[in-house]
């Protein structure tokens, strides 16, 4: 596997877990009191989340760029992308891009 499909690999895995984290803080935030520790630290989680917005944006980048590189059908990108926004959902789209790139990579073996 390529420099770039590992690249891609790794910042799936910290958006999806980033992602689960930012969702599970909103969902603390709205459902906790004004002085739990959720609530208390809504700079620190907004920080998180900005991360994790630039994040994203570079996880789109070496999408597009996979894409490119391996001829990925256009609803196969969509897809890929979509998926990525949806907790828990991530890791399968992950491991359904990193397989498509397994396969573009092995060997042909023809008849």
């Amino acid at each position: 596997m390529n420099k770039v499909a590992v690249a891609y690999r790794v910042l799936a895995y910290v958006v999806g877990i980033n992602l689960i984290f930012v969702i599970g803080a909103w969902i603390a935030q709205l459902s906790t009191a004004d002085s739990s520790w959720w609530n208390r630290n809504s700079g620190a989680i907004g920080i998180v989340d900005m991360v994790h917005g630039y994040l994203f944006m570079a996880l789109l980048v070496l999408i597009a760029i996979l894409a490119r590189r391996y001829q990925w059908k256009p609803s196969f990108i969509i897809a890929t992308m979509l998926l990525a926004t949806i907790p828990f959902v991530s890791f399968w789209a992950e491991h359904r891009a990193t397989a498509a790139v397994h396969r573009a990579d092995a060997p042909q073996l023809t008849p």
